[in-house]
């Protein structure tokens, strides 16, 4: 038996190509938006030969940690709502694996709920 609880091969098999389709859309819209927003123009006419002056350290360094404090948190709010989501989860599925089973419903009269009633007139 698999570790998951019953799923099978080509259930998983199914799920990896979704996932696979899903990230080369992604990719291909990010390639996308790149053509789109890049140079306009045919050529050498499109490219800059200009020579930038490099930036000074105290404008840069700034920015780059700012960068990093914001990606590190963006980071952190994923990890801790994917850890939550699979906690809740992973406690919800074990409750309902563990719940003791149904009682069984009566099957005596099963029949008489679907009869016809003996004075209905045609």
């Amino acid at each position: 038996m698999t570790w998951e609880a019953g799923s099978t091969d080509q259930q998983r098999l199914r799920a990896g190509y979704a996932v696979l389709t899903i990230g080369m859309f992604i990719l291909m819209f990010a390639w996308g938006m790149a053509v789109w927003r890049g140079p306009q123009g045919h050529g050498e006419a499109a490219v800059r030969h200009e020579k930038m002056d490099a930036p000074l350290p105290e404008t840069l360094l700034p920015v780059v940690s700012a960068g990093m404090w914001l990606c590190g948190v963006c980071l952190i709010l994923v990890l801790v709502t994917s850890i939550v989501a699979f906690i809740r989860l992973s406690r919800r599925y074990r409750d309902h694996l563990l719940q003791p089973a149904s009682k069984p419903t009566p099957t005596s009269d099963v029949w008489q709920m679907h009869k016809v009633p003996d004075d209905v007139e045609d």
